[in-house]
Formats: structure tokens, C-alpha cells, sequence
């Protein structure tokens, strides 16, 4: 093969490459909308809590598998102002030794100012019974959240109970809901969380 060939093939190989490599960015996730996580929600919730209040309407488990560990992803937001708050939430369940919980979130959501960059974590906290005997959890989203040129120190305290599955110590149960109340900057927010498997 002479040199002048050679450089043809060469400039072919390259464009050919410079164009698969262009096209993979369309393909990238982006964050879902405001409307579409608040969809999205409220099908989740339907029959297990009250996005308004956080009260838990399915019946709460009062026995929990005693090994293994399950991950459940959803949403936590709620009243801030006047306007919901929404992000994406994931929490997971350590169920060996007692269980714990611990979680994340982020990509929320204003319903008028839109995206608040940042994630919110949540410590492994201990599962324990309440005092109706139902399995519970109690522990705090931390971060900063970010908007319109603004840093917001939020802490969105979560209580959750277990539901769905057989009240047993082996059948995992299929969501984790609960109340989520805190505070946005120094903006009182009030709400809940659902999450499934």
C-alpha cells in the first residue's frame, strides 16, 4: 500500500470514529421533570401513604427477613412555601443484625424555580419497633441544595415504616414510606417519601 493510500485509509478510520463517538451523547439519562417525578409519585403512593401528610395508609410490618438486603428507589419532598419540593430517593436496607437503613437523594425539583443541583445522604440508622410494635426507622437528609445562584443547608428529617410482602420474617417487604419534615434554606418543608423495589 503507497503512503497516499495509507493517509485515505487513515482519514476514513478517523471520520468513521469521530462519528459513532458523536452520536453517544444523545444517548447520556437526563434528570426527570418536575411533572414527571410528581407523576411518577403519586402512582407510587397510591394506597401506601398520603403525600400531604405522610401518614402511612398500608398496613405497617411488624416482622422483618432477618438476613440479606434490599434496595428501594422513589421520591421524598413536600410543601415548601407554598410550592412542592420533589426529589429522587433511594434508600437501602441492611436487614442482618437488627437492620438499618440508609439512603440518598437528589435531582429535585421546584414546582417554579426548577432543578436544585446537589444530594442529600442519610447515615445507616437503626430499625426498631415502634410502640405499636410496627418496624420503624428514623433518621435525617443532609446536604446542600443549589439554586438560581444560592446555596440552601437542608436537613429533611424521614420516619418510615415497611409495608407489603407477608408479615414475616422471610418475605422482604415491597416499599418503604413514610413522613419527611425539615427545612430548605430557612424555608419549613413538609411532606413524605415512598419508595419501591
Amino acid at each position: 500500500m503507497n503512503n497516499k493510500t495509507k493517509y485515505i485509509a487513515l482519514a476514513a478510520t478517523v471520520s468513521l470514529l469521530a462519528g459513532c463517538g458523536g452520536g453517544g451523547g444523545d444517548d447520556a439519562p437526563t434528570a426527570p421533570t418536575y411533572a414527571e417525578m410528581e407523576a411518577a409519585a403519586t402512582t407510587a403512593a397510591a394506597g401506601i401513604v398520603d403525600l400531604d401528610t405522610g401518614e402511612v395508609l398500608a398496613t405497617e410490618r411488624q416482622s422483618l427477613p432477618t438476613t440479606g438486603t434490599a434496595t428501594y428507589t422513589g421520591y421524598v419532598g413536600g410543601d415548601v412555601a407554598g410550592d412542592t419540593l420533589i426529589g429522587e430517593l433511594s434508600l437501602t436496607a441492611n436487614f442482618t443484625g437488627g437492620g438499618t437503613v440508609e439512603g440518598t437523594a437528589t435531582n429535585f425539583q421546584h414546582e417554579v424555580d426548577g432543578a436544585y443541583t446537589g444530594t442529600l445522604t442519610m447515615p445507616a440508622t437503626n430499625i426498631v419497633a415502634n410502640g405499636s410494635g410496627d418496624q420503624e426507622f428514623a433518621s435525617t437528609l443532609s446536604g446542600t441544595l443549589a439554586n438560581g445562584g444560592a446555596d440552601y443547608t437542608t436537613d429533611i428529617a424521614l420516619t418510615g415504616n415497611f409495608v407489603g410482602g407477608t408479615d414475616n420474617t422471610t418475605v422482604v417487604p415491597t416499599a418503604v414510606a413514610g413522613s419527611a419534615i425539615g427545612t430548605v434554606g430557612s424555608d419549613f418543608l413538609q411532606g413524605a417519601f415512598i419508595a419501591t423495589q
